[in-house]
């Protein structure tokens, strides 16, 4: 079909239609169309003409935005014609009059692509045609239509061109800002003007257009504002105006205006945001932070007396309020280093902060800053003690979860943490003083609220007040008594402040006698047979702290021991209390955290009580909410195998078919779900299997589902790659069958574009198995059809590699050197791999490697390889063997393996990186079933333990001597340097 106006008409009609083989076709066919010049100025036409049906046109515009994207670049394939986008620009503008709000807001964010494309370069004048259109649009011809659908059109451009950070537009559009922003400010005082007389919405409307366009043009298109008139006095007006809407705010109630109030705030704050300088040293500055200020003090009480189900309009005042005065501390704070692009000079930074500091934040406002948020703020709301009496769970957990930016007693306590931590001089004794006065008043709610709200600012003084009191005595003689008074039920408020208090402080400065004091107190806030303490915000509180307290890392386990099983017996029991899934994933958390740090304190019976839990909240957590549950379920099973550690058998007839059950790939929705944490509890499963069990034929079975693991699992790949690891040593038979040869096929594909994390558990799992199995025909047939051999060769030889990865990759090579030298060279041959610069690479290498185990395992697979190369008479290996030679010498001279500290040469920097932090971070731990495993094979089958290298050279000698004639001998000892033929000498006499 031919590219026509009628025809497209047509199409897209057909299109629109219903879901059918014309309607198929139509798609078809303008599929076609858009790669042909002239498609896209048609579809143009399509929309601007209002007599066309709205649904043909939606789509047209549709058709047009999705083109802009795909062929508007140049550079693009089937690119539409320079002629073609010169056309559709001449033309953007004349759909101003349209009456349907969303096509509009369509057509604006179509121009604002093109924009985006051709500004400055292609559109110099777009600026200059805007602002002659709204000049002839509102002082010719008054069309208030058109007039608003060009400032959407605006907002559009200036939101797309301020998003810009590389090229052209943004500079352009700031030299075009001074042009811009006088007639938005001469609309804007209009508007204001008449919408204000005549509560006209459609004036109204079109004036907040205008506060819109410059909420965005002011911060984004000035370096300094502030020396712009024209902004001057726009602000100025503008703080007037939200002055008289705030008071007027019930005559002229309506969501238009509070869309306006809140528009304001956002000038200053952006502005504040991007330029502070700018914003202090504007002349109304002060009238604008003294109105916020002034703001959070006459409506404190509305807001404090709101609730969730208000208008929530003054509260969203209160919050800008807040953020705009956080900003500014910051910016005294800092000395003007707010932002990085900041460009103005240091005397104006000077001058602003002087002038802040000053004028505006004398003690005396700092003071009744404080005043106001301890006063109103900080409080518990009385909605607040509505929704801990009928919904305590559901209060207390969006408590944990609320965002600062977004609700009001968050965002006063994150200001409240800004004042004491930049005003600390002039707050600390005020604060102090506070808590004193506090303490005796408990006669009704109101005074604990107050109490409550005292006792915040020293939750929040933390890190800036530590240094000022002894945290220890406040706590056994204040907040701990005061936590356990109960003369009133409300006291409860109390308590949890406390916990809160702790949680915080707890990691600044808390002696080991106080650590004692508090697990007592939280014991005794979670203990069910007290009835005044029973409460469930306060116990989920207390386990907060707990997880808090624990988490620590002064933490010192062993006096926590006399509350271990009282913790542990108290979260079950709060457990079966708790309804909602956040609270129990919350206590289970914990509950892992507790079996973790306590290892292995815990006593075995409370262990198998916390185990026999398991299989009834796992049977109970069924939908797609609480499935979160298992996952926290299955953090405490792997606690629980680390805990018991030889014992852990005790736990697999839980733990393993869970195993299956989280980590088998077939079930979708529970493996991107349970996947991360089944693998975690597979690993610990596997890496605390006592010897006993390591032909469990359960867990042996288990194998066959890594290798859905391995392909669907690149972000847990350390992880699989480590149970694998296992496996290897738990039954290194799995690695001679079909299921092994496809892991080395996925392992060989990866290789080349590992991580470092990832590829340090691959070298250690390859070293193991080359230990192990290095002899094995049926492994290392897979270790060649899989194409891993070849992989690792090319990765130790590829240029791009560190030298310190190629290194690893060399170590496991030289596992299969040492134990057969000829079988190396056969597959060097089987795969056509050059062994010059193979073998010329590795000698140069090996002076790179850090370590004496790395260093003697490369050297002992390297002297193997030479001398079966020399009785074969390789020329690449007489060339390398004086090297060789050299380096085993010198690793002599360096590290004496006949000396004292002989024993322990080895016993650090293990290829198997990890396998000695439990024994690092507790002596008291026992080690685990691969921690043995690991070290046996090591004893009985590691080189570097087992032949020293003096002997090595020793047996090297010999052997060549025996099978070499006395000439090639002779040969071999004279081509080395004067420094190994010194030594060769001495060894030889």
């Amino acid at each position: 079909m031919e590219l026509l106006y009628p025809n497209l008409l047509t199409v897209l009609s057909l299109a629109n239609g219903e879901r059918n083989q014309q309607q198929q076709q139509a798609e078809a066919q303008l599929k076609i169309w858009e790669v042909q010049q002239g498609y896209h100025y048609l579809l143009q036409e399509v929309y601007l003409k209002t007599e066309v049906p709205l649904q043909e046109r939606w789509l047209a515009i549709l058709c047009f935005k999705n083109g802009i994207d795909k062929y508007w670049r140049s550079s693009k394939q089937n690119a539409i014609s320079k002629e073609e986008k010169q056309q559709i620009r001449s033309r953007v503008f004349m759909l101003l009059s349209e009456k349907n709000n969303q096509l509009t807001i369509q057509n604006a964010h179509l121009i604002g692509r093109i924009v985006r494309f051709d500004f400055p370069n292609e559109w110099p004048t777009l600026f200059d045609d805007i602002v002659q259109y709204l000049e002839d649009l509102v002082f010719s011809k008054n069309d208030l239509v058109s007039t608003n659908n060009l400032l959407i059109i605006l907002n559009q451009i200036i939101k797309t061109v301020s998003q810009v950070r590389i090229g052209r537009a943004r500079h352009a559009m700031q030299s075009k800002a001074p042009l811009v922003v006088p007639i938005l400010v001469r609309l804007y005082i209009k508007f204001f003007q008449e919408w204000t007389q005549t509560i006209d919405l459609s004036l109204m409307e079109v004036c907040y257009l205008c506060l819109k366009n410059l909420r965005r043009l002011i911060p984004e298109g000035f370096e300094q504002p502030h020396k712009n008139v024209d902004i001057v006095e726009f602000l100025k007006v503008s703080i007037a105006h939200l002055q008289l809407l705030v008071v007027e705010h019930e005559k002229y109630s309506s969501d238009l205006l509070e869309r306006y109030v809140k528009c304001y705030s956002k000038v200053y704050y952006n502005l504040i945001s991007v330029n502070p300088t700018s914003f202090v040293l504007l002349p109304c500055s002060q009238d604008i932070l003294t109105t916020f200020l002034s703001l959070l003090e006459l409506k404190a009480e509305v807001i404090y007396n709101s609730n969730e189900e208000e208008n929530d309009f003054w509260e969203t005042l209160a919050l800008k309020g807040f953020m705009i005065l956080k900003k500014i501390i910051a910016y005294i704070y800092k000395k003007g280093a707010v932002v990085l692009k900041q460009r103005n000079e240091k005397e104006e930074v000077n001058m602003a902060i002087k002038k802040l500091s000053t004028e505006f934040f004398t003690p005396q406002v700092v003071q009744h800053l404080c005043d106001l948020i301890i006063n109103w703020y900080l409080k518990l709301k009385p909605c607040d003690l509505e929704s801990w009496q009928l919904e305590p769970e559901e209060w207390c957990n969006e408590e944990l979860s609320k965002s600062w930016e977004y609700q009001i007693r968050p965002c006063a306590e994150n200001f409240f943490q800004d004042l004491i931590s930049f005003f600390k001089d002039i707050l600390t004794d005020f604060v102090l003083n506070k808590i004193s006065n506090g303490l005796v008043k408990n006669n009704n709610v109101e005074d604990i609220l107050v109490k409550d709200s005292i006792f915040s600012t020293f939750q929040l003084s933390s890190t800036s007040i530590a240094n000022n009191v002894n945290f220890d005595e406040l706590l056994t003689q204040i907040f701990i008594p005061q936590g356990l008074n109960n003369d009133m039920v409300e006291n409860k408020i109390i308590k949890r402040r406390v916990c809160l208090i702790i949680s915080e402080w707890v990691s600044v400065d808390c002696s080991r006698q106080s650590r004692l004091s508090i697990y007592k107190f939280l014991v005794t806030l979670m203990d069910p047979q007290n009835k005044l303490l029973n409460d469930k915000v306060v116990k989920l509180t207390a386990i907060q702290t707990l997880k808090s307290v624990i988490d620590d890392w002064d933490f010192q386990k062993v006096d926590i021991q006399p509350y271990i099983n009282d913790f542990i017996q108290l979260s079950l029991i709060m457990l079966d209390e708790m309804d909602f899934t956040e609270s129990k994933l919350f206590i289970l958390n914990t509950l892992a955290m507790v079996l973790e740090r306590c290892n292995p304190l815990v006593p075995i019976d409370t262990l198998m009580q916390v185990l026999a839990i398991v299989p009834g909240f796992w049977q109970m957590s069924t939908d797609t909410n609480e499935m979160i549950l298992k996952t926290a379920l299955l953090r405490v099973l792997k606690s629980l195998v680390v805990t018991l550690n030889e014992k852990s058998p005790a736990a697999y007839s839980i733990c393993l078919p869970l195993i299956k059950a989280s980590c088998a790939s077939g079930n979708s929705e529970n493996y991107s779900l349970l996947g991360e944490d089944g693998y975690e509890l597979w690993l610990s499963v596997l890496q605390y299997c006592p010897q006993s069990e390591i032909n469990n034929q359960i867990i042996l079975n288990l194998f066959e589902l890594i290798r859905m693991g391995l392909l669907e699992g690149t972000e847990s790949l350390p992880i699989v790659m480590s149970i694998i690891r296992s496996y290897s040593l738990i039954s290194p038979q799995l690695f001679q069958s079909e299921e092994a040869l496809e892991l080395f096929r996925i392992l060989s594909g990866y290789l080349s574009n590992m991580r470092d994390d990832s590829l340090a558990i691959f070298i250690a799992l390859m070293d193991i198995l080359m230990l192990e199995c290095g002899d094995n025909q049926l492994f290392l047939n897979n270790l060649i059809s899989s194409g891993l051999f070849s992989a690792l060769v090319h990765y130790a030889i590829d240029e791009k590699q560190a030298v310190v990865s190629a290194n690893k990759a060399f170590l496991v090579l030289s596992r299969l050197a040492q134990k057969s030298p000829e079988t190396f060279f056969n597959i060097l041959n089987h795969l056509s791999i050059d062994k010059e610069p193979f073998l010329t690479k590795w000698v140069d290498y090996y002076k790179s490697n850090g370590n004496p185990r790395n260093k003697k395992s490369n050297l002992v697979g390297l002297i193997s390889l030479t001398l079966f190369g020399l009785k074969q008479g390789s020329s690449i290996v007489i060339q390398l063997w004086p090297t060789v030679i050299k380096y085993a010498f010198l690793f002599m001279e360096e590290l004496n393996e006949d000396g004292e500290s002989a024993v322990n040469l080895y016993d650090h920097d293990f290829v198997y990186e990890d396998i000695n932090d439990y024994n690092y971070l507790d002596p008291t731990i026992a080690p685990h079933g691969e921690n043995i495993r690991y070290k046996s094979l090591l004893e009985r089958s590691d080189l570097v333990y087992t032949v020293k290298v003096s002997r090595l050279i020793h047996d090297t000698l010999t052997s060549l001597k025996q099978t070499l004639s006395s000439e090639l001998f002779q040969t071999a000892i004279s081509s080395t340097d004067a420094y190994t033929m010194e030594k060769l000498h001495a060894y030889r006499t």
